[in-house]
């Protein structure tokens, strides 16, 4: 099995390609009407998402809601201590959806056989993108490569990997998309500041363009990954880790912001005003809510946390202006 970034200490294990199982002493999988798997929605304070229903006793992580609402993607992970201490990791998208009015017990969608994908993202156009650890012909390592999955009226296409102009040797994870074509995601690959970098790829048809590292000061000596863009590119949230006697632990999300002139701002901590802890990032499609794992669960806050962060930001800007 291959190697997977354990950021965080995330434990990212195997399960059975099966449909979820129940485990011992859960209840079966209730009946929910509504938006967002009918949960009541959260405030500024960051709150498990359906506990009991999708943050159970596995490891959950990584969830994306389709643009009409209707459908529920994550990813799972199990693994005995075994396992985890000889470093064999695997993930599995599942999907839960409207049927009749009801969202549906949870099952795994087959999108690169057995293989792990993880990191998933849904682009404008429709296309399920995510990052696996299936060899290429150009990719033999350890190393992760990002691949997408196509549906029509038959169901999903065969999983096609985004090629050598994007995946290299080394790890090309977590996607993300701005609505005008550019793709942001973490590589590990030579030009990098640091081991991880944050880059962005713009979509010709088919084709990406040759990654662009964004710089700093998001880009440091440090590790910067597991991102995610706003549809207007208006922002960036992501993990910075392994920085010497880090204040938050190495769990805080940290945000810049987009200026009029296309330049970022300087990344602050989200912990102490936000409480965002974590990784994996993901507004809802709506924008009304912000989702993020951490721990082995999954979060979802209201977004109006960014518009505080936003004015926090740009006041401070302001003042040392002056």
């Amino acid at each position: 099995m291959k190697r997977f970034w354990k950021v965080f200490g995330s434990a990212l294990l195997i399960l059975s390609p099966t449909v979820v199982a129940v485990a011992d002493g859960e209840p079966a999988f209730p009946m929910l009407k509504g938006p967002y798997l009918g949960q009541a929605p959260p405030g500024m304070t960051p709150e498990i998402f359906a506990p009991g229903v999708i943050s159970r006793s596995e490891y959950e992580m990584n969830s994306v809601f389709s643009p009409e609402g209707d459908e529920f993607y994550y990813v799972i992970s199990t693994t005995t201590p075994e396992e985890k201490e000889e470093g064999h990791y695997h993930y599995v998208v599942m999907m839960s959806k409207i049927v009749d009015g009801v969202w549906s017990a949870p099952t795994r969608l087959r999108v690169i056989g057995e293989y792990s994908a993880t990191d998933i993202a849904l682009a404008p156009d429709g296309r399920l993108y995510f990052c696996s650890d299936k060899p290429t012909t150009w990719n033999e390592s350890e190393a992760l490569d990002l691949w997408y999955v196509e549906r029509s009226a038959g169901g999903w296409s065969d999983p096609v990997n985004l090629g050598p102009t994007i995946n290299t040797a080394m790890s090309e994870t977590q996607p993300a998309f701005t609505t005008k074509g550019k793709m942001y995601f973490p590589s590990e690959r030579e030009d990098t500041r640091g081991g991880v970098d944050i880059y962005y790829s713009t979509r010709n048809g088919d084709e990406y363009s040759e990654p662009v590292n964004v710089g700093s000061p998001v880009n440091t000596k440090f590790n910067e990954g597991n991102s995610f863009v706003a549809p207007d590119e208006s922002f960036l949230l992501f993990a910075r880790w392994g920085m010497p006697k880090s204040i938050d632990g190495g769990k805080a999300l940290y945000i810049s912001f987009r200026r009029d002139d296309g330049s970022w701002t300087e990344p602050v901590n989200t912990l102490p005003s936000a409480g965002l802890h974590g990784s994996l990032a993901a507004l809802s499609p709506d924008g009304r809510y912000l989702f993020f794992s951490s721990g082995g669960d999954i979060y979802w806050v209201d977004s109006r946390v960014i518009d505080r962060l936003r004015d926090e930001v740009f006041s401070k800007e302001s003042s040392d202006d002056r």
